[in-house]
């Protein structure tokens, strides 16, 4: 009886012991910790913008923040993001920043840099907000120029991991507008667009735009575009300028293809109004100016 109790607590004790070394050995296997990530020559469509004439030019700024998004650990119960930082003021440059990783992950680089919610219908989700536009390059190469792209994690140390990527793509298209009376130039102090597909009976009705959408993270680049939230919601997309100008507005648009648009200009002098078909590609640019007809 003595050496049947013996015999039956080593055998309990050697399984405990097995099950809590595969419990380990299940843990450790994937390798990915907290990692000291650095992501070489990362490309940029357009952070700073400048025109010159028939395209805009781009670089980072050193400090440049951005999200990193693990698509290949984001599951239904787990999740890592958090910030990376460009470290040169150039065409590309080096972002850095700690990751929880791996060799063979697929990161997503976001730009800007937002938090990415991670409860809720919009979890695991970038958004693009198109509201608060101001007419100018400086301040949609701060706040609305989204570009995304994803990097692979090529090899790893105890603490430290390194990644390369090929491109990012830029998810909107920019516009710079200028408008006519069909003689001479109309200022601008503010700019509203509405649009809309073919089958929409417009008559006099605005039928608005969308001020946000959703980016959903895939390690394939192509598959990425933002996702339009909720038309009951839209409104008409206002830009607001400082001061009245006829030298273009500028203004950051979602990609879509042969839908109409529909302008509304005010300044001092009064209102007009006037209509185009477009298709905007993502990552383009186009200077367009349009005839307007006075409403006064």
């Amino acid at each position: 009886m003595k050496y049947t109790s013996i015999l039956t607590l080593l055998l309990l004790g050697i399984a405990l012991v097995s099950c809590s070394s595969d419990d380990e050995q299940q843990q450790n296997t994937d390798g990915r910790k907290l990692r000291q990530l650095t992501i070489a020559e990362v490309p940029v469509t357009r952070a700073t913008l400048s025109d010159s004439g028939s395209t805009l030019g781009a670089s980072w700024e050193a400090g440049d923040l951005a999200t990193y998004f693990n698509v290949s650990t984001f599951r239904l119960d787990v999740m890592h993001s958090g910030v990376l930082t460009a470290s040169a003021s150039a065409s590309t440059s080096a972002f850095t920043g700690t990751v929880y990783c791996t060799t063979h992950d697929m990161v997503a680089l976001f730009y800007p840099h937002q938090d990415v919610p991670s409860q809720g219908t919009n979890r695991g989700k970038f958004t693009v907000n198109l509201a608060g536009q101001d007419g100018t390059l400086a301040t949609i190469a701060k706040n609305f120029h989204y570009v995304y792209g994803v990097a692979e994690v090529t090899s790893v140390t105890e603490n430290t991991a390194n990644a390369t990527i090929s491109n990012m793509k830029s998810l909107l298209a920019v516009a710079k507008f200028t408008f006519t009376d069909g003689t001479n130039p109309i200022p601008v102090k503010t700019l509203t667009i509405n649009y809309g597909d073919e089958n929409v009976n417009y008559g006099d009705e605005n039928v608005g735009y969308p001020p946000t959408a959703t980016v959903t993270p895939s390690a394939d680049v192509s598959n990425v575009s933002p996702v339009p939230v909720g038309s009951e919601e839209w409104n008409p997309l206002t830009v607001t300028l400082g001061s009245e100008t006829t030298d273009g507005v500028y203004v950051a648009l979602l990609p879509i293809s042969k839908f109409d648009f529909h302008f509304t200009v005010t300044n001092s002098s009064g209102t007009y109004t006037g209509t185009a078909k477009a298709t905007l590609k993502e990552g383009k640019y186009y200077p367009v100016e349009l005839k307007l007809t006075s409403n006064n």
